[in-house]
């Protein structure tokens, strides 16, 4: 089923390249990003497999004077407490925005970085560019007027002995953006719940606006080869000489069908998980290194 989906819609998932060294880099002179992050050097010139991609919710400054700038929503900018591997995100406010710059270490105000954005309980923020407070009632009305968005925080990917924590490439969102669904559900959202009822609030009346439009396609992806590889499943279960239990049997469950079956439940279980870390609700555990999702809370 991964090599399948590889194959389908690997060109939405690319990898992260890192820039070769060039002399200057070398020579270790400052002003390159091995220079800032040597941690990179082994991984000059490679590319990595992306694991996660981290995004902050946006809305539009409520400040007069960057009202065209879309500010993070980040409760916190810390992508690892782990001794020895913190890193963590630093807005780097230029030319009348900013940029996501990841690094690595201990951060020299560190109740700064774990706080981010955020200023106290519920939805209070402020803004990057000029610390003025953002609202809770502030961004409800902007989420339900459908002016919320998104900006990519940060590129988690496989290192040879852990995660590497990556600035986020501006080609990752546009890759990001390109994906068109097929499908999406358009169940509305009722069930009560703490965490789920939050979703209308926040300019989400659907299931289906949970997840992304890449979300949604690797979903439908995954969930169309579950069938595919239940049906594979079923036909190599008939050739290695597992009756056809596909009509009625003195024993049921005994043959290739059943097999078969056993064998989608489990692929569906999988699929599940997938659409609860896989959505934009699932955060992001900075001392686990894992994608938090409803289940999980």
């Amino acid at each position: 089923m991964r090599d399948e989906a590889e194959k389908r819609i690997g060109h939405l998932y690319p990898k992260v390249k890192i820039p070769p060294r060039s002399p200057l880099s070398q020579r270790g002179d400052g002003g390159d990003l091995f220079a800032e992050r040597p941690d990179l050097v082994p991984y000059a010139g490679k590319e990595l497999t992306v694991i996660a991609w981290l995004w902050a919710r946006t809305v539009k400054s409520p400040n007069p004077a960057f009202a065209k700038v879309d500010v993070p929503l980040a409760s916190t900018f810390m992508l690892s407490t782990k001794a020895g591997k913190e890193a963590y995100v630093e807005p780097v406010i230029e030319d009348g925005g900013y940029r996501f710059k990841v690094k690595v270490g201990k951060p020299k105000n560190a109740d700064a970085v774990k706080n981010g954005t955020k200023l106290a309980r519920g939805a209070n923020f402020r803004c990057v560019m000029s610390n003025s407070a953002i609202e809770a009632k502030y961004i409800r009305s902007e989420a339900q007027a459908g002016r919320m968005g998104a900006r990519l925080m940060a590129v988690v990917a496989e290192g040879r002995r852990g995660r590497m924590y990556l600035s986020p490439q501006s080609d990752m969102e546009v890759v990001a953006i390109s994906a068109s669904p097929v499908w999406k559900p358009e169940l509305m959202v009722t069930t009560p719940c703490h965490d789920v009822d939050r979703l209308p609030m926040y300019g989400m009346p659907t299931w289906g606006d949970a997840f992304t439009p890449r979300q949604l396609v690797a979903l439908t992806t995954f969930s169309d080869l579950v069938q595919e590889a239940r049906e594979r499943v079923q036909r190599d279960a008939l050739a290695a000489g597992l009756p056809d239990d596909g009509k009625a049997l003195e024993k049921i469950g005994a043959g290739a069908t059943a097999y078969a079956d056993a064998v989608g439940v489990y692929l569906a279980f999988a699929i599940n998980k997938l659409a609860d870390r896989g959505s934009t609700i699932c955060g992001w555990d900075s001392s686990s290194g894992l994608g938090v999702g409803l289940s999980a809370k």
